[in-house]
């Protein structure tokens, strides 16, 4: 059983996200629905994240796209709120 799924529109950005994403959120143990979309005319980029405890939108500016920074920034605010 797949615990992670990333998808969306922009392959590109799937393509980014997918793997640093599924990988940190894997170790929470959980299923998790990650959606990722580009917003507005210069970049910004929401991930939502949508889990059995509900759902979360985080928004990233285009220069807040390192896949790290938003794994980590995905992760540590999940944990946050308890879901």
């Amino acid at each position: 059983m797949k615990l992670v799924t990333v998808t969306g529109e922009d392959l590109g950005l799937v393509d980014l996200l997918r793997d640093p994403l599924s990988e940190a959120l894997a170790q929470r143990h959980r299923c998790y629905d990650v959606d990722v979309a580009s917003v507005g005319r210069v970049g910004e980029v929401v991930v939502s994240v949508t889990g059995s405890r509900g759902r979360l939108p985080l928004f990233f500016k285009a220069d807040e796209l390192e896949p790290g920074y938003v794994s980590r920034v995905v992760t540590d605010t999940l944990a946050r709120f308890g879901l």
